[in-house]
């Protein structure tokens, strides 16, 4: 006699306070349940990491709150998968139960294999997974054949260890497990059960914006978020958005104030400068932050050297305004500040006719080069860089003897690209001495995963020697700065040459010692960056620049260096006119969407997301632990509503910059 196949429906007794379910209704409960107690252990498991110290220690009275407080994500997380299984197992519970479990134990082993990646996303990057990351890496990174598929496998697979493949395991297996050992299992459910759910959403939906605040303010690796939830949350957004009326264009479109509304004190020994028509060579480094570079001993021996050498000037406070490739390049280019949405200049408005540094010097009579360890494909900057009037732009596909060099998924051998750059130069001045030239060299060397020529491979490193490998990474690049200097020496063009030697952005979330991956904050590590001028003209200058400043102020100082018209578009300053105080703007992409303002000592660190706001006196809390933001509420009033007026006004203008540049451009006010 043919067995009976298994149902979903057992119709045990029940108490009085129960909901008896249906058999759909049933299977829609045990998909729940198995799907809440993966999230919760997926939560227990990063709270565990959060609060064992390893990313530094941290009251227990603040991190218990969020535990609790957060559930309500994780019940309306738990809730949509088991909606997904319900969807197609619910119809089939009666008639075909088989096929209805095999469904949900499908349904349960996936989830269960994205709360094992998520748990390592949020430990290696800090950060949740979510749409903007999605498009940067797949969308916009890099559209060559095979292009994104190679970074991925050079930045995360030093990750794919032993234990993430035993853990992903047991993440495929256990849920479905549970999920069979509860079928036979769970009779009903009851009412105060489901009402104690409705209170964790409630509580969550309520407590969650004031998280970011207070005694609360805490770096959290997701606990204030579900994985899930936040994910599908970043792709309605977009949607979302487009319902509500568009904030009204400012008043003045094109220039946007950005004087400080609260004192600024600094130094600025570049008032004493001295003009001159020199050669021009700007280094740009691939995410190298300044804290690292302060530690003892210099990291970074050269570069350390350089600053306090004779005719050069240390910027100490200096700024990417967005911890992102393309935007920071968009920044030292145009000298304008970013789109506030997180997609690159390259898919906003590519052919933007911002006058660009080397727009500017080529109408100057410079001849203009570009040399990039990376790939032109990267972010599409290409999209950007064509419109620049440069004479020369060779990237790692077409720089001399790439054929055979050294090379990973984010740049070739720097030597490859340092020997181009000279012998370039070589040229020009054997073949145009009249003619000055503005080279940029933009190094690849100093990502993640810190690989370079005869370095170990970075595939494999683990968390004891990733700090090591980033070392000895920052050792390699100082000795191409090396290679540089030496080489401008012996071609005698030093003296004729301004050298500037700036990083990008940095390569983390800034409060220490959170540094691996993390680059999506605007803490310390993320934005402040090396910022170092070297030339005849500064010969007369002694000191540091101690005022803040951004990448937007490059460009401006670089032209007035040299004796060139800072072009009507650039929203710098040009720190050998402009010594005024100005605020520095910050901000970066989500999940944690923060904007943020540098102003005197002070540092402002919003959410947009939840309206909350951190506050720090950067000149007794280097580190950004001590949130003062009750204290001084004054501070914070005076500087949130710059952050609202420039993310209306660069979203206006970056996207209409054309039509604006036409009917309102002129020289902005210093």
């Amino acid at each position: 006699m043919r067995a009976a196949a298994p149902s979903w429906s057992r119709r045990e007794s029940s108490g009085p306070g129960d909901l008896l379910p249906s058999d759909e209704q049933r299977m829609f409960i045990v998909n729940y349940l198995t799907a809440l107690a993966a999230t919760l252990a997926f939560k227990l498991a990063l709270f565990s990491y959060a609060a064992s110290g390893a990313e530094g220690i941290t009251s227990a009275l603040a991190w218990y709150p969020r535990l609790v407080l957060c559930l309500g994500w994780d019940v309306l997380s738990s809730a949509i998968v088991a909606g997904v299984a319900y969807a197609i197992a619910g119809p089939l519970a009666s008639r075909r139960p088989r096929a209805a479990l095999a469904w949900s134990l499908a349904v349960q082993s996936a989830y269960g294999l994205f709360l094992i990646v998520s748990y390592h996303i949020a430990v290696i990057v800090g950060a949740p997974l979510d749409k903007s990351a999605i498009d940067l890496w797949f969308f916009y990174a890099d559209p060559s054949p095979g292009g994104a598929r190679r970074l991925l496998a050079d930045s995360v697979a030093p990750y794919f260890t032993p234990s993430f493949f035993a853990q992903a395991a047991v993440a495929l297996l256990a849920p479905p497990l549970l999920l069979a050992w509860q079928r036979s299992r769970v009779r009903a459910v009851g009412r105060p059960f489901v009402w104690s759910l409705g209170v964790l959403v409630l509580l969550s939906l309520g407590a969650v914006p004031g998280l970011a605040n207070g005694v609360l303010a805490v770096h959290t690796f997701g606990l204030e978020r579900s994985p899930l939830t936040m994910l599908l949350g970043s792709y309605l957004k977009g949607p979302l958005r487009v319902l509500h009326a568009r904030e009204a264009a400012p008043a003045d479109p094109f220039c946007l104030d950005l004087t400080s509304p609260v004192p600024v004190e600094g130094t600025d020994p570049l008032i004493a400068a001295t003009a001159k028509r020199t050669n021009v060579v700007l280094v740009i480094l691939e995410s190298i932050g300044a804290r690292l570079l302060a530690s003892a001993p210099p990291p970074m021996p050269f570069l350390d050297g350089l600053e306090r050498s004779r005719g050069a000037v240390l910027f100490a406070a200096h700024y990417a305004h967005w911890p992102q490739t393309m935007k920071a390049a968009f920044d030292i280019w145009c000298s304008e500040l970013p789109d506030p949405d997180y997609p690159p200049i390259t898919e906003v408005n590519p052919a933007i006719p911002c006058v660009s540094v080397s727009e500017a010097l080529k109408a100057a009579g410079y001849d203009t080069a570009l040399f990039t360890s990376a790939d032109f494909a990267f972010d599409r900057q290409i999209r950007f860089l064509k419109h620049r009037r440069l004479d020369v732009m060779l990237d790692r596909n077409d720089l001399p003897g790439h054929e055979t060099a050294w090379h990973n998924a984010w740049g070739i051998d720097e030597r490859v690209t340092l020997s181009a750059v000279l012998d370039w130069t070589a040229r020009e001045r054997r073949e145009r001495p009249d003619h000055p030239f503005f080279a940029v060299y933009n190094m690849a060397a100093g990502h993640h995963p810190f690989e370079f020529p005869g370095s170990p491979s970075g595939r494999w490193l683990d968390s004891e020697t990733e700090h090591v490998a980033e070392l000895a990474t920052l050792r390699f690049v100082d000795d191409r700065l090396r290679d540089l200097v030496d080489g401008l020496r012996r071609q005698r063009l030093l003296e004729s040459t301004l050298v500037a030697i700036v990083s990008d952005h940095g390569p983390g979330s800034g409060r220490p010692p959170m540094g691996r991956i993390r680059d999506a904050s605007i803490y310390e590590g993320s934005v402040r960056v090396p910022f170092v001028l070297i030339g005849p003209q500064l010969d007369s200058v002694s000191g540091a620049v101690t005022l803040p400043t951004g990448h937007i102020d490059i460009a401006p100082t670089l032209l007035g260096l040299v004796g060139v018209d800072r072009p009507m578009t650039m929203k710098g300053r040009d720190l050998t006119h402009d010594a005024g105080g100005r605020a520095v703007i910050l901000a970066t992409r989500p999940p944690l969407s923060q904007v943020g303002i540098r102003a005197g000592s002070w540092k402002l660190v919003h959410w947009n997301d939840t309206g909350a706001s951190e506050l720090f006196d950067l000149a007794t809390d280097p580190d950004e632990r001590n949130d003062v933001s009750k204290r001084r509420a004054d501070v914070v009033v005076a500087l949130v509503p710059l952050t609202r007026r420039w993310q209306v006004h660069s979203a206006n203008l970056i996207e209409n910059y054309a039509a604006i540049l036409r009917t309102d451009g002129r020289r902005c006010a210093p």
